[in-house]
């Protein structure tokens, strides 16, 4: 275990070295194609997630899977926890290139599942697909960047990661809705295809130059085998929330302990105490998305629900958290040196928990949507300001060998808090008979644990 916990040393070096010239930006002749081809399929995830979300209550209504609404989300999560596991280590012994291929592969093949699934099990399994495709493009990213770029274009590459969020989260969710309104939900998976086929087709153009040698990496078995324990215990936590009695109560339990001991050899030692350096990297990032996931799935339901908003205007409670997030990471890509970066963390979750907050408050008051709409945003300018450092920070900490391990690391830490915070969150929604006002008040609440211990801990960054 040790052997891929620490920096490794022994390897082949990967065919594609960091850009030397330090006058080059992303869109230079060096990086142009590099960079156009990566943010696509950032934006094909951005959209993906983003109308799903939007347009869920219409899928769950017309399959008849409300009992299903929140394990359509935390399957993809844990089916990525997964495969985030293996595209790292493979990543490691091959590059980025193959994990990246297999990705997308399984990615095309979970839309077009998804956009011919008749029942809502068949949905959930089919984002099953989804989830394994999106861990391992995601991860071979990171590893790309750390390979093709020079470290000092790496914070501004991971904020052009939140750009590549601005148009579809403006109009993705609308988009998302009118397809919806007009042709059907089905739809939203062939568009999302669509995006599919045209970032691979741009990043078809540098994958010859991410062919790597076998390098000295073992295969990290026993963190493969602990990712599958993982995943099958988030799945059993989000499960006992459509279940009533003891029986679902000592079911949640127990996956709960069996997903913390499954954690410990997937993320860097200390990880789950917070200990200096990348430990808290992980921690910190993971708290955030677990913060964020916990309350977004809730909102456009809760404004179809107690307002009768159409899945298009629903949407629109996530389009300005799009543009709010590229904003804050934009401020640390362009001024990151001006910003030191345990008070940049804190201040970045203080302003989820306040939002979050606020927000359970404001449906407890039962204030209009518009209030509610304005409030989310400021999630989304928390964890922009915060995500970038912290990857560019933990990612830096990193040698060619071990870029997978760490890259996974944080995929494992983001995905493992959002499908945690889901999986409670359902809990919670349904011990308080899934109503309005009272179970979104709960919700929201709950989110805002997440980001308020990681504002305990955020200086520890340091």
């Amino acid at each position: 275990m040790n052997s891929y916990r620490r920096r490794m040393t022994t390897s082949t070096a990967p065919a594609v070295q960091p850009e030397t010239d330090q006058t080059g930006g992303l869109l230079s002749t060096a990086h142009r194609a590099t960079t156009i081809g990566i943010f696509a399929l950032v934006s094909l995830h951005a959209f993906e997630s983003l109308a799903l979300t939007t347009v869920m209550p219409t899928i769950a209504k017309d399959l008849d899977g409300a009992s299903l609404y929140a394990m359509a989300f935390t399957a993809t999560l844990a089916a990525g926890i997964v495969s985030v596991v293996w595209s790292g280590n493979l990543a490691d012994r091959r590059g980025p290139r193959l994990p990246l291929l297999i990705g997308l592969l399984l990615f095309a093949l979970g839309l077009v599942g998804a956009g011919l699934a008749p029942t809502m099990p068949v949905l959930v399994a089919t984002r099953v697909v989804q989830g394994l495709g999106a861990g391992m493009t995601s991860t071979a990213l990171y590893v790309l960047v750390t390979r093709v770029y020079p470290a000092r274009l790496h914070t501004a590459v991971f904020a052009g990661f939140a750009a590549a969020w601005v148009v579809p989260s403006v109009v993705g969710p609308f988009v998302a809705g009118l397809i919806t309104q007009s042709l059907g939900w089905r739809w939203v998976f062939g568009l999302s295809l669509l995006v599919l086929v045209v970032a691979a087709g741009l990043l078809g153009r540098i994958l010859p130059a991410l062919r790597q040698p076998l390098a000295a990496v073992p295969w990290r078995r026993r963190a493969i085998v602990a990712s599958v324990t993982l995943a099958v215990a988030v799945l059993v936590l989000n499960a006992a929330a459509g279940e009533a009695g003891t029986g679902a109560i000592l079911s949640a339990a127990a996956a709960t302990v069996v997903l913390v001991a499954s954690l410990r050899p997937l993320l860097p030692r200390g990880t789950l105490t917070a200990r200096r350096g990348l430990p808290t990297d992980v921690t910190v990032r993971g708290l955030s998305f677990a913060a964020f996931a916990g309350a977004e799935i809730y909102l456009p339901r809760l404004l179809t629900e107690r307002d009768g908003f159409p899945p298009a205007l629903a949407g629109l409670s996530l389009t300005a958290t799009g543009v709010t997030w590229f904003v804050g990471s934009s401020i640390q890509g362009r001024w990151s040196s001006r910003f030191e970066i345990g008070r940049t963390v804190r201040f970045g979750l203080a302003v989820e928990a306040v939002a979050l907050a606020a927000l359970a408050i404001g449906v407890a008051l039962d204030a209009p949507a518009w209030v509610l709409i304005a409030l989310f945003p400021l999630v989304g300018f928390g964890i922009g300001t915060l995500a970038p450092r912290v990857t560019t920070q933990a990612l830096g900490r990193a040698d060619d060998d071990n870029q997978g391990f760490v890259s996974s690391a944080l995929q494992i830490g983001d995905s493992a808090g959002a499908a945690t915070a889901l999986s409670t969150t359902a809990i919670l929604f349904a011990v308080a008979g899934s109503v309005v006002p009272g179970a979104y008040v709960v919700v929201f609440a709950a989110a805002a644990v997440p980001a308020l211990l990681g504002w305990l801990i955020a200086l520890r960054v340091r």
